[in-house]
């Protein structure tokens, strides 16, 4: 049973055993396990295992122990052949490197050797001796070759020391030869011969050079010769021809001053007009016979807004309007016709605003005598004009003053006899029926109830006289100054139409005329009662300060205010004395008046008068 046993595992050995080829599907032929008999495939050098040949066992140790099919072909008997084939090769490369030892020691002693001698044969040659050689001779190919060409290099450099010093000696019989020709020397030639292809080759060259130049100066020696006795004839013919020159410069030179002159009186003409032109006070503008602006001066520009670029290449009807266009064709034609009369006209700036010009016209013709164009300069008259409509406003408002004036004294004479009449007359004549009464009862009881009643009358006709006084001359500016009469003229006004007068005084001395004091004094009358009748105000301010040379008088109230440009100060009134007297009295004066006001914060008008003036009086 035993005997079976072993033949049954034998059996189940042979069929685990693996044939490498047939397990990895390789056909490397020329493998030498592929189709062996021997499966250790293993043991088999320089085999072909999965595409790369490998060596001996030992070298493929590690590959193989890792193989299946090692795994698989590996027994008892494979095993022990296979240490046996381990142990030798192993002996065999102990052998092997032990030898491979023996031969690196003795090739680094010798490579230690040659390169010192390669080193110091260089040192040698580095320092100048290129006649030093180190013996070539050595087991290592390497050290021979790099001792071969050290040996080279050596003479390689030892030939070009030879060649330099040859070389230098030539360059230097070469300079020698160069620097007696060019002292003058033309027999100079460079002698010898050289074993140097190239100094050879330039000592020909040189020689060749020389006596080129030689020739050449020879031929120039000649050539000065015949340029000489040309020169000597071409300078008697210039001599003479300079002459001749001369008396043709002289002339042109006088003719070149003349239209110097010319050109430079030209020049200053025209600078002279430009200058007038670009500095004259109107405007002045060229157009074509289109009527296209072609040139404006500054002054134009600075006339109407315009830059000079905006109206050059524009017709005039840029700064027209509708009205003032149809004046410019009626002119335009006159022009053609060569009419030059002045003509106003009303130009719109580029701010829109109208400009009065007067038009002084020229016009053009060209050389045909056709007409090309017109000049035009610009008076700029808006101010005359303002001044003109200001002036016919100043006559018409005066006018209506002068009116106003015979019409207020014609008022205040009716008014005088009314009062007259209604009051003191009728008292008088009521205190004559009581004198009349009393004479005819004196002899009566009692005579004083009488009396009394009369001297009351009287009384009261007294004080209404003095009150109607005061209003027609007022005695007391007269009497004690203009402080006084503001002062009791204020409150006047507090104690007839019940506001409350507020008083300022600086107690500055203010020294005024007559016609001053007048004028301040009536002023401020006609200014409280504007407040009075139409500011709706409960208090009244006056103040009277002194400026320096001014006297300053405000009149202020706490009432509804007006918008200011809703009046005009130049304007009349219907009856009083008139923001317009006062303002042109004043400014007759040399003083001022204005007035500042808004809707529900009252008014502020201030009075501004000279400290004695001398303006004389109306």
């Amino acid at each position: 049973m035993k005997k079976q046993a072993v033949e049954r595992i034998t059996k189940e050995e042979k069929k685990s055993i693996i044939e490498c080829w047939e397990f990895f599907q390789c056909n490397e032929g020329e493998c030498p396990a592929y189709r062996s008999e021997d499966l250790r495939c293993w043991l088999f050098p320089g085999t072909h295992c999965r595409n790369d040949i490998q060596g001996k066992f030992i070298e493929k140790l590690e590959m193989c122990l890792d193989c299946e099919v090692f795994q698989a072909n590996e027994d008892v008997s494979a095993m022990k052949t296979t240490l046996n084939v381990i142990n030798q090769q192993l002996k065999e490369y102990s052998r092997i490197i032990s030898e491979r030892d023996e031969e690196l020691e003795s090739m680094s002693m010798e490579l230690a050797i040659s390169l010192s001698e390669v080193f110091e044969a260089l040192k040698k040659i580095s320092s100048g001796d290129p006649t030093v050689r180190v013996p070539e001779k050595s087991k290592i190919e390497l050290i021979s070759k790099l001792k071969h060409i050290v040996n080279l290099t050596a003479e390689e450099i030892g030939e070009i020391v030879d060649q330099s010093h040859e070389f230098a000696i030539a360059l230097a019989e070469h300079f020698d030869v160069l620097h007696r020709v060019s002292t003058g020397d033309l027999q100079a030639r460079v002698e010898g011969k050289s074993q140097v292809e190239l100094l050879e080759s330039l000592k020909n060259v040189t020689n060749e050079t020389i006596e080129s130049i030689s020739k050449e100066i020879t031929k120039r020696k000649k050539a000065d010769k015949s340029l000489r006795k040309a020169h000597d004839e071409l300078e008697h013919r210039v001599e003479k021809r300079t002459a001749e020159l001369q008396r043709l410069n002289e002339k042109l030179a006088e003719e070149i001053a003349e239209r110097k002159k010319i050109e430079e009186a030209l020049r200053q003409s025209e600078k002279h007009y430009r200058s007038l032109i670009e500095t004259m006070n109107e405007g002045l503008s060229v157009v074509d016979k289109q009527s296209v602006i072609t040139f404006v001066n500054e002054q134009f520009c600075t006339m109407t807004g315009y830059a000079q670029k905006e109206l050059v290449g524009h017709g005039l009807s840029i700064l027209l309007d509708k009205e003032n266009q149809k004046i410019l064709t009626k002119q335009w034609a006159s022009r053609i016709k060569g009419d030059d009369t002045s003509y106003e006209i009303t130009l719109t700036r580029k701010d829109k605003t109208r400009m009065h010009t007067i038009v002084s016209p020229s016009p053009l013709y060209d050389e045909g005598g056709v007409f090309s164009g017109a000049i035009g300069i610009f008076t700029d008259i808006t101010d005359r004009k303002q001044a003109e409509e200001k002036l016919l406003s100043y006559q018409k408002q005066l006018r209506s003053l002068a009116s106003e004036l015979s019409l207020v004294e014609e008022r205040q004479r009716r008014c005088i006899a009314t009062e007259l009449n209604d009051y003191i007359g009728q008292t008088l004549s009521y205190c004559k029926d009581k004198l009349d009464v009393l004479r005819q009862s004196a002899f009566t009881n009692n005579p004083k109830e009488s009396t009394d009643e009369i001297i009351d009358l009287i009384e009261q006709t007294i004080e209404y006289t003095k009150s109607l006084t005061f209003q027609l001359g007022t005695p007391l500016l007269y009497q004690e100054g203009l402080e006084s009469a503001l002062k009791w003229l204020g409150y006047q006004f507090q104690k007839q139409l019940g506001l409350v007068f507020h008083f300022e005084d600086d107690q500055k001395p203010k020294p005024l005329n007559d016609e001053t004091t007048i004028l301040l004094y009536q002023a401020a009358r006609e200014l409280m009662i504007n407040v009075s009748r139409h500011a709706k105000a409960r208090n009244i301010y006056l103040s009277l300060q002194r400026d320096y040379k001014r006297v300053r008088i405000e009149v202020k109230d706490d009432g509804i205010g007006f918008d200011v440009s809703h009046i005009d100060p130049h304007s009349t009134r219907t009856s009083g004395f008139g923001l317009f007297t006062i303002n042109e009295r004043l400014k007759y004066l040399g003083g001022q008046f204005r007035v500042e006001s808004k809707p529900g914060h009252g008014t502020r008008a201030v009075l501004i008068a000279p400290i004695k003036s001398l303006k004389k009086t109306l």
